[in-house]
């Protein structure tokens, strides 16, 4: 009987336990995701600080990514034009040590901190960054799978970088550096000069 209830305490603590860790591991999660999702920010009476071009396969300029700056937050947007659309996102905004890179240094957008896939015909996504959390220059990496439509068929698809600085000289994959006090000038914002 002894034995039973020892056994019968050691199966509810470690369940308790288990419980314990499960939670905690969804909310590291959570926080690690926070700004997944995109969001629907008026960025239309807002200037870009930054454009960069969108380019599939290294050869194509399928759009545009660009940044905005308001108060409190950084707005990245992702912008193809014509006939290509947004299939998925991959999107790193911080410190540009931290872009997460392989051994070679080419970096892996899978594991970029928001990652999204989109309804066929996207063309415009919007990112809402708050600028707490970034230091005063910071690395942007940008990538996309990107399709371009012909008659109602998809004829081309490609992985697409915005332009900037290459990781390593033997891949294409790229990044851009941007400083908060280039972007944003508080009396600008409220006074309109």
């Amino acid at each position: 009987m002894k034995t039973k209830l020892l056994y019968l305490f050691v199966g509810a603590l470690a369940l308790t336990f288990a419980a314990c860790e499960n939670e905690s591991t969804t909310e590291d999660h959570q926080s690690k995701n926070a700004g997944n999702t995109p969001t629907t920010a008026n960025t239309v009476e807002l200037t870009p600080c930054t454009v960069a071009d969108l380019m599939a396969g290294q050869n194509y300029d399928s759009g545009d990514l660009s940044v905005y700056f308001d108060l409190d937050n950084v707005y990245v947007e992702y912008t193809t034009t014509g006939n290509w659309f947004i299939r998925k996102s991959h999107l790193y905004v911080g410190d540009t040590q931290l872009i997460p890179r392989n051994n070679s240094g080419n970096p892996i957008p899978g594991q970029f901190p928001i990652n999204n896939n989109h309804a066929n015909g996207t063309q415009t996504i919007t990112y809402t960054i708050p600028k707490t959390n970034l230091p005063e220059c910071f690395a942007i990496a940008a990538h996309a799978e990107v399709y371009r439509m012909q008659n109602g068929m998809v004829v081309q698809t490609e992985t697409a970088w915005a332009s900037g600085q290459r990781f390593t000289p033997r891949n294409w994959a790229t990044f851009f550096t941007v400083c908060q006090s280039d972007c944003f000038d508080i009396e600008d914002y409220y006074f309109g000069n």
